[in-house]
């Protein structure tokens, strides 16, 4: 297993610029870093990630030996190696859902993101878990915290140390057997499944609507169109109208 080497920062502008400086220096894989404060954090599309203190602000160095084509495969292993960290603390399994590709909500709220930022021979992956404080000026979606279901005693160091050991074991998994062997246990969490999906091309005018049947045996979207089984890999944007009725 990998030596998860957890580096600990009163504050910073952000986990994954200090992970992206030390990885580019030479930093070996499971190189990861705590912050307490966060001046600029940052989720996925460059949304601002709102860094309240006592929540937990997360990135570490990974070196994939797979095919750069396969990186992508890791959004998804983290945001359900999160899940399964957050249901080992004693949260209902029954509440918690992946939603595409990596957030993890808790009955319709979400208490979890990542941002992944891949480089030409890294990623770096940035965590951010909403431990006691909710953010305020999430748009989309409601938001929660870990102590809203658990009496948690853990401190952020100790619940680093988890989720990380829980990604690094699924992480050589992933190496070892690929994303076919998770495939399955993600489809049982993955949000919306069965439902209708809209998916947005920048290549077409009209969006594609079908019903989302899950992820497919290397991470692609599964979605029935009419009576065809399609495969998509990359789209611009994806939505659900269920999700609009929150």
């Amino acid at each position: 297993m990998i030596n998860i080497d957890l580096n600990i920062l009163k504050s910073c502008s952000s986990t994954n610029d200090i992970a992206k400086k030390e990885a580019i220096k030479g930093s070996l894989e499971g190189s990861s870093y705590l912050s307490y404060a966060q001046s600029n954090g940052r989720g996925r599309n460059k949304n601002k990630w709102e860094s309240l203190e006592g929540n937990l602000f997360l990135s570490s160095i990974f070196r994939p030996k797979k095919n750069k084509i396969d990186w992508h495969q890791l959004s998804l292993l983290i945001g359900y190696s999160i899940l399964e960290t957050l249901i080992d603390f004693g949260i209902n399994r029954n509440l918690i859902e992946l939603k595409w590709p990596n957030d993890v909500l808790i009955d319709n709220k979400k208490i979890s993101g990542v941002l992944l930022e891949a480089f030409d021979n890294f990623i770096i992956v940035g965590i951010g878990l909403n431990v006691v404080k909710t953010p305020q000026y999430e748009t989309k979606w409601k938001t929660t915290k870990i102590n809203n279901y658990i009496k948690n005693k853990m401190s952020l160091e100790q619940i680093s140390y988890k989720i990380l050991n829980k990604i690094f074991y699924n992480y050589f998994i992933w190496q070892d057997e690929g994303f076919s062997y998770f495939k399955n246990r993600i489809n049982k969490y993955i949000r919306n499944r069965e439902k209708t999906i809209s998916l947005t091309f920048n290549s077409l005018k009209q969006p594609i609507t079908g019903v989302f049947l899950g992820l497919g045996n290397d991470g692609c979207l599964q979605v029935q169109v009419e009576n065809n089984i399609l495969d998509y890999y990359s789209v611009e944007t994806i939505t659900f109208p269920v999700d609009d009725l929150l």
